[in-house]
């Protein structure tokens, strides 16, 4: 199958894009915190356009290409209280990509987010009911934990404003506080069982607390890393589903 590299620019967005003459649905990947759109893209998008995919990646707000501060630096506790605005820049950014250029095509999409990519898919799907099935890797539904866990209150002290707005955004964004504002056909959760980063009960709780939805949650023997494990547990869930 020969696979088609398209770069141009949506919404006034870099992408990057991989298709095929028999791509019949659409999918977004989603990098993590640090990441860009051509290191994900190069680890997981031509796998997916096998699958008969059009695959597209954008950088995240204020990374790859949008490059800006506070993750120029890579200051860390300043990345992670500036972490919910890139959280729901993307997103909004992702929406707007698809309902202005690929929703006749594609009435509906599959995300893949990576970590923090995994908490920009999760606050699309309550923003958007064009998501068919939403992959998470290594992240959390439940963003008040995840920032209770990774920034707790020692360490917040040090940045009382941007602590304060950082805790607001969190609790108007947090999906594992409004899953009826969820929607997407079905879940899929990976996580690692040694992840010091997100843990993995986040997600396992979600599912627990969500058993009249379609979720699967896996665990892998890993830390916070991508594993061919979960790649190839994931093409199989994919592939089956298009069986259907």
């Amino acid at each position: 199958m020969k696979t088609t590299i398209l770069k141009r620019t949506l919404e006034g967005i870099d992408t990057l894009e991989y298709t095929s003459k028999k791509a019949d649905k659409l999918m977004f990947l989603q990098h993590g915190i640090h990441g860009n759109k051509q290191k994900i893209m190069h680890l997981l998008g031509l796998s997916f356009v096998k699958l008969g995919y059009h695959v597209i990646a954008i950088d995240a707000a204020k990374h790859g290409s949008r490059l800006e501060e506070p993750f120029a630096s890579k200051d860390e506790d300043l990345c992670e209280l500036d972490t919910m605005n890139v959280v729901k820049t993307t997103a909004l950014d992702i929406r707007a990509i698809h309902d202005n250029h690929f929703k006749k095509e594609f009435a509906a999409f599959d995300i893949i987010g990576v970590s923090m990519g995994g908490l920009i898919g999760y606050y699309l799907s309550t923003i958007t009911d064009r998501i068919d099935q939403l992959v998470a890797m290594i992240s959390s539904p439940d963003f008040k934990a995840a920032a209770l866990y990774k920034f707790p209150p020692e360490r917040r002290a040090k940045y009382p404003e941007k602590s304060a707005e950082a805790e607001r955004l969190v609790d108007a964004m947090n999906p594992a506080e409004r899953t009826e504002e969820m929607t997407f056909n079905r879940l899929i959760m990976v996580s690692g069982e040694h992840d010091r980063v997100i843990p993995y009960s986040h997600s396992e709780r979600f599912k627990q607390d969500n058993l009249d939805r379609d979720i699967i949650f896996t665990l892998y023997d890993t830390d916070h890393s991508i594993v061919k494990a979960m790649h190839d547990d994931i093409l199989r869930w994919l592939k089956t589903a298009r069986r259907k």
